[in-house]
């Protein structure tokens, strides 16, 4: 059993509601409510370490999901997403690539979409940054570009956001929701699996990293969701 599981472990276990929901503040989209604080901390935190990612000629593509619906992967990634941008001036890209669960506040806006990127990868030329963060919706049918995800347009679409942006954060269905999740991982920089304490269950998680480490892809390590406090611990031991 490798580090990361003695560390889950040690969590307290919790019980708390969810919040993967999508709220307005002001004229602005909020995906999620805002983070406080110490939430702020935690994320700043784990965005410093991804950093050390990012090559000099290109940006860094990182991956997130959960084993099993609920557990916060979007949620986690989002403000990820935005203390990249907000703590250390980065230009970050936020992709909804969770076909199964995409986020429904983006929907019917006039952004470019995952769905329509990753049939046509040039049209990521196209997109405008909107400040240090933008956000890439899931859009229509998107689970019917799953044929895609294996094929030669995903390659190119990360490759085109790489040199468009510093991060690439990919919010991904769950692992074992879907073996679509392991393929649009595999070509990331590195994939983080998001865990809610009160799902911690050894068996469950080890059964998702194992899919995961099958099809090759790197993972980095973990965050705990703990939602007693609202905010992520995170688990950067490599595996």
């Amino acid at each position: 059993m490798s580090k990361i599981f003695d560390a889950y472990k040690k969590q307290v276990q919790t019980e708390a509601s969810d919040l993967t929901r999508g709220v307005p503040q002001g004229d602005t989209l909020v995906l999620f409510p805002k983070s406080e604080a110490k939430q702020n901390e935690e994320f700043s935190k784990l965005a410093n370490r991804l950093l050390g990612l990012r090559m000099e000629t290109q940006g860094a593509v990182i991956s997130f999901a959960s084993s099993a619906a609920g557990e916060g992967a979007s949620f986690v990634s989002y403000h990820t997403a935005s203390a990249l941008a907000r703590d250390y001036d980065q230009k970050v890209v936020w992709v909804d690539a969770n076909f199964l669960a995409p986020q429904k506040r983006l929907n019917g806006l006039s952004l470019l979409s995952f769905s329509s990127l990753i049939r046509d990868p040039k049209k990521a030329q196209e997109l405008l940054p909107t400040g240090n963060l933008t956000l890439v919706p899931g859009g229509d049918n998107l689970v019917g570009a799953r044929g895609y995800f294996a094929g030669n347009q995903y390659h190119q679409l990360l490759k085109a956001f790489r040199q468009k942006f510093d991060f690439v954060i990919m919010d991904l269905p769950p692992v074992l929701k879907s073996t679509d999740a392991a393929l649009l991982a595999g070509p990331t920089d590195g994939f983080l699996l998001v865990v809610e304490q009160r799902f911690l269950k050894w068996e469950v998680i080890n059964h998702g990293l194992d899919s995961l480490k099958e099809k090759k892809v790197k993972v980095l390590g973990s965050v705990i969701n703990r939602r007693k406090f609202d905010l992520p611990k995170v688990l950067y031991d490599r595996l």
